[in-house]
């Protein structure tokens, strides 16, 4: 007969084998903080090309069509076939027309390309009797478009569906297809888009909602600042201690500003002269004052901790950043070898922006529902406004004052600074990582990274217009003639 065990017994036993676990976690925290942390960056592409295949908007006549992709090579000169993930196996008409989708990517060696073979699992089309079954080809179906990809390029193809031409005999699926890349646009028509996670800037028409171009960055672009006067574009690199900059007119790197190892840097402003470029390195708990005519730094701030945010004040001379662990805001004077100034409040700031003449700083924090309106001269929180847990961004309107916070619950808040609370709410599907205004067309740009997808608002309907898609891991979104 099996032997029991006293209860105090078992006790013990559980009590000592509970302090056991205990001290093993507590040497794995150690052993963990004494060892590099793997890297959360994918890797940029170096002597890879990555090949990028967007579906184009479908004409009105293609509504009847469905269709599924089961596989998608890019064929080398040479005759080998290199397999895309396929992102959008199924295709309906109703839901493409007028509406760019990211269809299918791949890291591929630098090289040049002959096209794509797509083979297809089914295919529909919607009769006056219902849906019909259409005979789809047994072999993949060849799409001719030669393309050249480089060592370290993204590269942006773009496929359009001809429906009139795809049904043979009135049953038979045959596809016909045809690839083209963009051109350059006109440069007021740019918009960017930093995609954390996929290493790249995903580069759009704000006029026609398409994207145009992907350009590839080295690891974890976050913060994006445009100089449209010297047609530069700077992008923050978090996972490779780097500014990058961008020919706006070329849509390439030209050159790179390097930073401290472990700096991190994670957002931008700009000089209205584009002469200074700050940037938040929330690894070294320090703000950076960059010479953008020499790429150096100028001096180097320490802020405090966890720093997440930064803005420019009109003027040019003075820099607010955000640090959300110490409840602070660190008031810079970039062009002075002075200490910071630091505004201490009760919440923990996010992200910031100014009015017009900037007098007052708008903050939005983590830990508040109120909006916190700080006097630039006092440096005095002067007014709390509620506008409800989860604020995500913030951006103002120096046309009309108007204060737009993106939301984790995935609404747009609109604030008058004369109010004790928001004013209205804009509807979207998913919570609002970035926002800038065009003044072009008088429209609010949000990025949603729940949906991979950037949306254009009209501000006067306060509707959505349209949208398109984005890589992984979208951060900040900046355009050109913005406000």
């Amino acid at each position: 007969m099996m032997k029991s065990t006293p209860l105090h017994s078992q006790e013990g036993f559980f009590l000592s084998q509970t302090k056991l676990s205990l001290f093993l976690l507590g040497v794995a925290i150690i052993a963990g903080a004494c060892t590099a942390r793997p890297s959360i960056y994918k890797p940029p592409l170096d002597d890879q090309g990555e090949a990028i295949l967007y579906l184009q908007p479908l004409p009105q006549d293609a509504h009847r069509f469905s269709f599924r992709i089961s596989a998608i090579t890019a064929v080398g000169s040479n005759g080998t076939a290199h397999a895309l993930s396929v992102a959008l196996p199924e295709v309906r008409g109703a839901d493409m027309v007028e509406r760019q989708r990211r269809l299918a990517s791949a890291v591929l060696p630098p090289g040049v390309y002959t096209g794509f073979l797509l083979s297809f699992g089914k295919a529909t089309v919607q009769t006056e009797e219902g849906e019909v079954a259409l005979f789809v080809p047994e072999e993949p179906v060849r799409v001719l478009h030669e393309f050249q990809l480089n060592r370290g390029q993204a590269l942006a193809l773009f496929l359009s569906f001809v429906p009139k031409k795809s049904v043979v005999d009135g049953f038979r699926f045959s596809p016909v297809f045809t690839v083209k890349t963009f051109k350059r646009q006109l440069i007021n028509l740019i918009g960017y888009v930093s995609n954390t996670d996929a290493n790249s800037i995903t580069v759009f028409n704000k006029s026609t909602m398409q994207v145009t171009d992907v350009i590839a960055t080295r690891r974890g672009p976050r913060g994006i600042a445009l100089d449209e006067i010297g047609q530069r574009m700077y992008v923050a690199l978090s996972g490779s201690d780097l500014i990058e900059i961008i020919d706006i007119s070329q849509g390439t790197i030209f050159t790179r500003i390097s930073l401290s190892i472990g700096d991190d840097p994670q957002e931008l402003a700009l000089s209205p002269d584009g002469e200074i470029l700050v940037a938040v390195n929330a690894g070294s708990r320090a703000l950076s004052v960059i010479d953008t005519r020499s790429k150096y730094e100028l001096r180097r701030f320490g802020v405090g901790e966890e720093p997440t945010s930064v803005v420019m004040s009109p003027d040019g001379v003075r820099a607010y950043v955000m640090n959300s662990l110490s409840s602070s805001i660190s008031v810079v004077e970039v062009l002075k070898d002075q200490p910071p100034f630091n505004i201490s409040v009760d919440e923990m700031p996010l992200r910031g922006d100014l009015s017009r003449n900037g007098d007052r700083l708008f903050v939005i924090t983590k830990d508040s529902p109120n909006l916190l309106v700080i006097d630039t001269s006092s440096f005095a929180v002067v007014e709390k406004i509620f506008v409800g847990l989860g604020a995500r961004s913030i951006k103002v309107d120096t046309r009309t004052g108007l204060i737009y916070v993106g939301m984790n619950s995935g609404g747009i808040r609109i604030v008058d600074p004369r109010s004790t609370m928001f004013n209205d709410t804009i509807l979207c599907d998913g919570g609002v990582e970035d926002m800038t205004i065009d003044s072009d067309e008088n429209t609010l740009f949000a990025i949603v990274p729940e949906r991979n997808s950037l949306l254009k608002i009209n501000m006067i309907g306060k509707r959505v217009m349209s949208e398109i898609p984005l890589e992984r891991g979208a951060y900040a979104v900046a355009v050109m003639r913005e406000r």
